[in-house]
């Protein structure tokens, strides 16, 4: 019997391109060992695979271009401000430092802010937040008003900008998500390649604060760019019992629960950050909805009732579906519908009600304002921060070999990456922090990772790398400038650093598929790190050249290669902790790197300064060497402890 499929209309007019199969949960929390039992339900995010997917390229692309031609050019001001306050170079150089420490240390809460408030506001509120720092900054007349205005409110909106505009191209795309991203990341070397000698040059002529002016309108662009940022079209599926009082569900307080993963391992949660727990300590959409994960009877979870009945809820942007995206969730639903009602061997309902179109005059759709999906749950999937090819991921290959052709929904991807939400959760409306937020810290914050040593180096590697990034970026026009090159080339030197790291991206991006990118990692921090030291050996202008292009170059593995080293020595799970607890350390790094380099050139010149920069970069470099054997080693441990466990119980 095929499935049932009731259509229904709502208002005197159908509209075909707008489809809302709307949910039927009933719940009956049951009082088990541990706590309360809630519900829980798959919330899977539908890419566009192009279409509109490219204009959010485009305006992450110069978003990017902005953000970082901004944040990596204060060298070009750094000299006429020290001028103009009085202060020493560490101290100016400090202002910089902060703002770019804030780029990475608060990234766990704008990544908690677009859980909860979507891409949009986020990138927009970003917007507002540094452009008005900026230009409360043009007005400061001491330290210290630079310091809580450039440095901290403006960094606090850089991070947002940054992670926003970074990651959301990431969820338009599946196949081409690795060209996407790259395209949208290439934004980055761009804007420090081209606004360099802008910056130089308007320095000149008006000075500093005409110039953090001039970087005021630009960030009051990415208010309209992030107006491009529209919200998916995201799915709510839910599997039923038989039973009308009864529901799949799951226990997520886990204090003293054991709860099965995907990988047949039982894993305890101890321990709550910001009263939520970690992702993985929820089953994955494709558990819950295609293999039910069931626990022993004595044992508090998942349900163990029969399921039979599966609901399908589009939640759909307020501008309605396209007609792709119809038949995309036709195809969904007839295919997941079929092939449920296969396994279960029970008849499939699903009901769609075809909705009233909204006229609006032509000012008003122009104005209209798309809220944010309060159902979609971005940060929930493993892979959000996965920079590499999906198709090189274990999980995604087998996804593909498990499904046959005919059986395939076009989902199974996604089910399998998407880490499962209580309907409390989705029901939420009001606050801040709610659990969408909290639970996103949960997870970037959790320090369980930090028990390893191997992480501990990754860690350190990454601080000490970031002790040494920005000193090139900030020092080396003036110290050419003082060595007697013409002026000419030492603003572009910062330039010819963005040009080589654009082509780094790429070319690291694609060895990082054929060559094991802890390696790749490796190398590429040595060889930063000794080009550096070797930076003042000559001042030959094509020596000069030739530094910034190696340096450029090889730098770009720190963005290129961070998620496809975590995934390659933690697996894929592990991806969003790893990511939250690094760009702590990355933060810490650049906060201490110009300070240090301003305090070492005052004391011994900068050549000592370029000296030190390198070594910290190179010893970042060896730190990495004995990661891979040390994770292997903690691997085995954990999964003969993990058995002993399971075997235990």
């Amino acid at each position: 019997m095929p499935p049932k499929v009731i259509a229904s209309k709502l208002g005197n007019e159908p509209n075909k391109n707008v489809l809302i199969i709307p949910s039927r949960i009933i719940s009956r929390p049951d009082q088990l060992e541990g706590g309360e039992e809630t519900e829980i339900a798959a919330q899977i995010l539908l890419p566009e695979e192009g279409g509109w997917g490219w204009v959010v390229v485009i305006a992450s692309f110069c978003s990017i271009f902005i953000l970082d031609g901004v944040t990596f050019t204060f060298g070009s001001i750094f000299k006429n401000m020290k001028e103009d306050l009085g202060e020493s170079e560490s101290l100016i150089a400090l202002i910089n430092s902060l703002s770019v420490a804030l780029y990475f240390l608060a990234s766990p809460i704008a990544s908690a802010f677009i859980n909860r408030f979507g891409f949009r506001l986020c990138v927009m509120s970003g917007s507002v937040i540094a452009s008005s720092s900026l230009f409360c900054s043009y007005f400061a007349t001491n330290y210290v008003s630079l310091c809580v205005f450039y440095g901290g409110f403006a960094g606090f909106g850089f991070s947002l900008i940054n992670v926003s505009a970074s990651l959301i191209v990431s969820f338009y795309f599946e196949k081409l998500r690795s060209l996407a991203l790259s395209l949208a990341s290439s934004g980055s070397s761009v804007g420090i390649m081209i606004m360099f000698p802008i910056n130089s040059y308007l320095v000149k002529l008006a000075g500093w604060r005409a110039v953090t002016l001039l970087h005021t309108g630009l960030f009051g662009v990415i208010y309209f760019l992030g107006m491009t940022f529209k919200p998916l079209l995201s799915l709510t599926v839910v599997k039923t019992t038989d039973d009308p009082t009864r529901t799949v569900t799951y226990l997520p307080n886990l204090s003293t629960a054991g709860v099965k993963s995907t990988s047949g391992v039982v894993s305890t949660a101890t321990e709550r950050l910001f009263s939520a727990v970690s992702n993985v300590n929820f089953p994955t959409a494709a558990s819950v909805v295609h293999e039910g994960i069931l626990t022993s009877s004595n044992q508090p979870g998942l349900s163990t009732a029969a399921l039979s009945k599966l609901t399908l809820t589009a939640h759909s942007p307020q501008s309605g579906i396209s007609k792709r995206q119809l038949k995309q969730v036709q195809s969904i639903m007839s295919r997941t519908s079929a092939k449920e009602q296969d396994k279960t061997k029970n008849n499939i309902e699903v009901t769609v009600n075809i909705e009233q179109p909204k006229k609006r005059s032509w000012w008003t759709r122009l104005c209209h304002w798309e809220e944010h999906t309060q159902q979609a749950r971005p940060l929930y999937r493993d892979d959000f921060f996965y920079e590499g090819k999906i198709e090189n991921l274990p999980v995604y290959q087998k996804s593909m070999i498990d499904t046959t052709a005919e059986d395939k929904t076009g989902l199974e991807y996604q089910l399998a990456v998407s880490r499962a939400a209580t309907t409390a959760d989705l029901r939420e409306r009001r606050g801040v922090f709610t659990t969408a937020a909290r639970r996103v810290l949960a997870t970037m914050l959790d320090p369980k990772l930090l028990k390893k040593c191997s992480f501990l180096f990754l860690c350190s590697s990454g601080c000490l790398t970031y002790m040494g990034l920005l000193v090139p970026y900030v020092f080396i026009q003036d110290r050419n400038t003082i060595a007697g090159l013409d002026p000419a080339h030492t603003q572009l030197f910062v330039s010819a650093i963005g040009l080589a790291n654009s082509l780094g991206r790429l070319v690291m991006g694609t060895l990082a598929c054929k060559i094991d990118p802890v390696k790749l990692y490796m190398i590429s921090c040595c060889i930063s790190g000794v080009s550096t030291i070797f930076s003042d050996v000559s001042y030959s202008v094509y020596y000069q050249y030739s530094y910034c292009f190696v340096f450029g170059f090889f730098i770009a593995s720190l963005a290129s290669l961070r998620s496809m080293v975590i995934v390659a020595l933690y697996g894929l799970e592990n991806l969003t902790n790893g990511t939250g607890m690094l760009l702590m350390f990355q933060g810490c790094g650049s906060l201490v790197s110009t300070p240090i380099a301003g305090v070492v050139k005052n004391n011994f010149g900068y050549s000592v300064a370029f000296y030190v920069a390198g070594i910290f970069m190179t010893i970042s470099g060896f730190l990495i060497i004995p990661l891979r054997k040390l994770s292997v080693k903690e691997n085995e441990i954990d999964n003969a402890t993990r058995k002993n466990c399971y075997e235990s119980k």
